[in-house]
């Protein structure tokens, strides 16, 4: 019974959090997504760029 009531409870949580982030956005804003790296600009099929990876992780 506990747990059904926790369940309810975040459920309208979220669900107010949705509404007031649907308010607050204007209706010309646009989700955009990237297929390039930030960094060097080359085509990424993922959310890390293999190559800005290595560079950041080689201690040489």
């Amino acid at each position: 019974m506990m747990l059904w009531i926790a369940a309810a409870a975040i459920g309208i949580l979220v669900v107010i959090v949705l509404i007031y982030k649907y308010t607050k956005t204007s209706k010309y804003d646009v989700v955009g997504f990237s297929t390039h790296c930030k960094i060097c600009g080359d085509r990424i099929n993922g959310l890390k760029c293999p190559r800005c990876e290595q560079k950041k992780n080689d201690l040489r």
